[in-house]
């Protein structure tokens, strides 16, 4: 890259600091953050950060802070490259509509440092001149208040959602040049030529672990203690595998005993199960709409990931309706539907 490219994070909770502490550290772009809920405290004192990759760092802050993206937009900067790292929940705000107004048609990258499947889908179709990158990115990190607690090493898989419209030379470029703007002697970030395979396997735990500990609210030591690793998880992570392979992705043939000890020895709440016990909604569209529809296209049966969805919908629902962006009437209607 011939000049210094201007980068701008949304999302600083806690993958999105470690993430945005570790662009900074390497200090090879002009870096710039949008804080919301914290934006006043960060501004003035910034980020207390107790990470296992960089130590202990008192008042971290980059140089520029806004506290919303429509305020990032107003500084007329172009942004190189837009990373999203918020939550992904395409049915309250829909994340292409969130970052309009800081991506540059044809100029901008977006990396969406999110969970779920087929996020470049509504990218491709909103933005389709713009190279869309996947960082596939595991960081055990909270943000409370501006203080910034990582537990597990920052390891990040990153390549590009395939666009259609472009080059895969162009995309592939684009993904190696933020990863030269990332990649420091900290973290461990890794280009993948193949970014559908990373988003499989994630989803063999996601889909799975995750959804039933958010629905019967325990963590997975408990899910393995009360037989539902064997009901529940594996015949539904069997699934997965299934559509991944009807998708052209052979996942490894361990790839549902590594998923399952992968917290051994840890009562670990997985992040839906988190959100729901703190009332937020969750991410089931990215993580299970999304498969379900690439099922349905392939023609695969889905009967465990079907019921975990239709189960989440409802705790969705009651989620939102305690959010307030769903609101009921006072009196239940009375309809005339026939039921049998």
């Amino acid at each position: 890259m011939s000049h210094v490219p201007n980068v701008l994070i949304i999302g600083t909770g806690g993958v999105g600091s470690i993430v945005a502490y570790g662009i900074d550290y390497l200090n090879k772009s002009n870096l710039a953050i949008v804080v919301r809920r914290d934006y006043e405290k960060v501004k003035s004192q910034g980020y207390d950060v107790e990470s296992v990759d960089y130590g202990t760092v008192k008042g971290w802050k980059p140089s520029k802070i806004f506290p919303s993206v429509e305020a990032a937009s107003k500084g007329g900067v172009v942004f190189d490259f837009v990373v999203i790292a918020t939550k992904n929940l395409p049915d309250i705000v829909k994340v292409e509509e969130l970052a309009d107004s800081v991506i540059t048609p044809g100029k901008t990258v977006v990396v969406l440092v999110q969970n779920g499947f087929d996020l470049g889908r509504p990218f491709f179709a909103k933005y389709p001149e713009n190279v869309i990158l996947s960082s596939v990115t595991y960081i055990g990190s909270h943000n409370s208040q501006g203080a910034i607690h990582q537990t597990q090493s920052d390891k990040s898989f990153i390549g590009f959602f395939e666009n259609p419209h472009l080059p895969k030379r162009i995309q592939e470029k684009k993904a190696k040049d933020y990863i030269s703007i990332y990649k420091n002697d900290k973290n461990n970030c890794t280009y993948v030529p193949d970014t559908k395979t990373h988003r499989y396997r994630k989803l063999v735990y996601n889909a799975t672990m995750n959804t039933v500990c958010a629905i019967t609210g325990v963590d997975t030591g408990r899910v393995e203690f009360a037989g539902g690793l064997e009901t529940l998880c594996i015949p539904a992570m069997k699934e997965v595998i299934a559509v991944a392979k009807a998708d052209g992705v052979d996942l490894p043939a361990d790839v549902i005993n590594d998923t399952i000890h992968g917290d051994d020895g840890d009562w670990f709440e997985p992040s839906m199960l988190v959100d729901v016990k703190k009332g937020n909604p969750i991410e089931l569209e990215v993580i299970l709409g999304n498969l379900l529809l690439v099922a349905k296209e392939l023609h695969v049966e889905t009967p465990v990931l079907t019921m975990l969805y239709n189960l989440l919908k409802v705790i969705q629902f009651r989620l939102k309706e305690q959010q307030g962006t769903v609101v009921l009437p006072k009196d239940r209607p009375i309809y005339d539907k026939i039921y049998s």
